[in-house]
Formats: C-alpha cells, sequence, structure tokens
C-alpha cells in the first residue's frame, strides 16, 4: 500500500481494533502498574506518562468513526453510552458503595455524573459527541481551533491541581468531555475529514508517533521534577498526546495486512471487555487478597479476557459493550 492509496473500510477496522487492544492493555498499567515496587522512575514513566496516551487515543478513534451526516447516529449513540455507563456502574456498586458510605452525597453524584474508576470515560464520551454533533459544520481550522483552545485549558487546570495549585475538587474538570473529550474527538473527526490517512505512510506515522511519546516522556518528567512537591494526583493526559493520539490512529489505518488469524478474533469486544473488566481484578486483589502489583498486571488482562470470551459465548457482549 502506498502513502497515496486509501486503506479499504474492513482494513481499517481491522488497524483500529488492534490499536482499541494495545490502548487497553496501557489503561490497565495506570491502574495496575506492573513496575511499581521494582523500578520508581519508570514506573512514574509508565504509569503516569505512557499509559496516559490511551484515553486520548480512543477518543481521537472516536472521532475518526464519527459520522454526523447520517441524521439520529448521534443521539443513539449518546443515549448507548450513557446506558452502558448506568449499567457498568450498577456492575460495580459492590466496589463503590462503600466509598459512599464514607464520602456521602457528594461522592454518590460524582460517580453518577463522572464514573467509578475507568467509567467517566462513557459519560466524557457522551458529552464529546453531543458537543462534537453541534459543530461538524464549521470550517477545519475553525475546529482545530477548538480543539486545541480547550485542549490547552484543560492541561492548565490539570496541571493546577497536580501542583497544589487549585485543590483536587478541581480534577473532574480537567478530565471531563469537554476539556479532555472533545479536544481529542475533534481531532479524530479531523483526520477521516481531511482524508490525512492518503497523505502519510505507516512508517511515517509510526515515527510521528514515537516522537510524540518521547515527548509526553519529557512532559511526565517535567511534571515530576518541577512540582515543589511530589504530584499528589497523577495527570490525566498531556499536550503532546495530540500529537501521539492521531498519529497512532493513522498508523493503524495504514498499517500493512495482519495474519488471517490475527484479522478473525474478535479484537474489538476484546478490547471493551479488558476496558471495562480488568477494574474488578484490580480492586479485589488489591483491597482484599494482597496480590504484588507485577501479578496484578497480567493477572487482571487474562481475567478480563476471560470473562469476555465467556460472554461472548453467552452473547451477552452486545449488551454490555
Amino acid at each position: 500500500m502506498t502513502a497515496t492509496e486509501g486503506p479499504s473500510p474492513k482494513h481499517r477496522l481491522i488497524g483500529l481494533d488492534v490499536l482499541k487492544v494495545a490502548m487497553a492493555l496501557l489503561v490497565v498499567c495506570i491502574h495496575a502498574n506492573p513496575l511499581r515496587g521494582l523500578w520508581p522512575e519508570g514506573q512514574w514513566l509508565l504509569g503516569n506518562g505512557v499509559a496516559r496516551v490511551a484515553v486520548p487515543t480512543f477518543f481521537v478513534i472516536a472521532g475518526f468513526n464519527f459520522r454526523p451526516e447520517v441524521p439520529g447516529r448521534s443521539l443513539r449513540l449518546a443515549g448507548r453510552y450513557l446506558t452502558l455507563h448506568l449499567i457498568w456502574l450498577t456492575l460495580y456498586l459492590p466496589l463503590w458503595a462503600g466509598s459512599v458510605a464514607q464520602g456521602g452525597l457528594k461522592t454518590y453524584v460524582s460517580y453518577w455524573l463522572y464514573g467509578y474508576w475507568q467509567l467517566w470515560f462513557l459519560t466524557a464520551l457522551a458529552v464529546a459527541l453531543l458537543l462534537a454533533s453541534l459543530i461538524w459544520r464549521w470550517r477545519s481550522g475553525a475546529l482545530l481551533a477548538v480543539a486545541l483552545g480547550l485542549l490547552v485549558a484543560g492541561f492548565a487546570v490539570q496541571t493546577a491541581v497536580v501542583w497544589g495549585l487549585l485543590p483536587t475538587s478541581f480534577h473532574p474538570q480537567a478530565r471531563n468531555g469537554l476539556f479532555m473529550g472533545l479536544p481529542f474527538f475533534l481531532l479524530g473527526y479531523l483526520l477521516r475529514r481531511e482524508d490525512i490517512a492518503r497523505l502519510i505512510s505507516f512508517r511515517s506515522a509510526l515515527n510521528v508517533a514515537g516522537i510524540g511519546v518521547l515527548g509526553v516522556v519529557a512532559e511526565a518528567m517535567l511534571i515530576r521534577g518541577l512540582s515543589p512537591a511530589r504530584p499528589a494526583i497523577a495527570s490525566e493526559t498531556f499536550l503532546m498526546a495530540a500529537v501521539v493520539g492521531p498519529a497512532l490512529v493513522l498508523a493503524a489505518v495504514r498499517a500493512p495486512d495482519l495474519p488471517g488469524l490475527v484479522a478473525r478474533l474478535p479484537l474489538g469486544t476484546l478490547s471493551s471487555g479488558i476496558y471495562f473488566i480488568h477494574v474488578a481484578f484490580v480492586v479485589v486483589m488489591i483491597r482484599y487478597l494482597g496480590t504484588p502489583y507485577p501479578l496484578i498486571f497480567p493477572l487482571a488482562v487474562a481475567g478480563s479476557v476471560l470473562v469476555t470470551l465467556v460472554l461472548i459465548r453467552l452473547r451477552l457482549d452486545r449488551r454490555l459493550f
């Protein structure tokens, strides 16, 4: 496939599904860092650095697949995301009920609005989708300006919280559909709208992504090094994620053909299963079993994959993912 040839829709789908699996594994690294207790600097750069490109990349993928010209599609999808949020929040109720007992009404409302652990992505995606549906007809330059402006604004709030300049109660203001979801969603939409995939090869896109990852590592090191004290919470995203996410999506749609066996795997469903299910294993192993962190990561991934395969077998995957 040359740099001027466009990938087929089926090829794009497989490439993006492979990328989703990789990003889901990085999300597990955030919650169960396999380097914890083994290498403090590596733990920070993985869990609070490289792995933080995962969720922005998921938003870019969603934006790339955005089809606002289809009547009613955006509303149906937003409703689907919010429904999944309610389903998964209910399934996780045994794990977060104790927090509500301690935190009271504020904690309860926060879970329903922002989600529990990884579930905030669903509400943020619904908000990003609905907001994008209002402005998708704007010129590409205007959409890019909105995306970058919101990204910088959210990054400023996030940095102020990480450095202790704002209370941690402001943390959700940097991790939501407006300041995090919409910027990356719009970047993904612009990739498809401007057909950027025709202008770049797989190798070039991968090289850009690699440079972006190095930028993320540099940002993580600066945040840790320049903070007056060890950051109380981790950064949710980085400015260079605006390079990494789009570049990874372009690499995915320009990737060489995959072996037939890989292409036949339910990669999209497996990525969703890993993303939504792994927290249950992580919380149980940390809270009740005291499992060493290096073991939590592989066990959480393996358990999530196994449960996902069972759900596929029971034909429940379409209702839960």
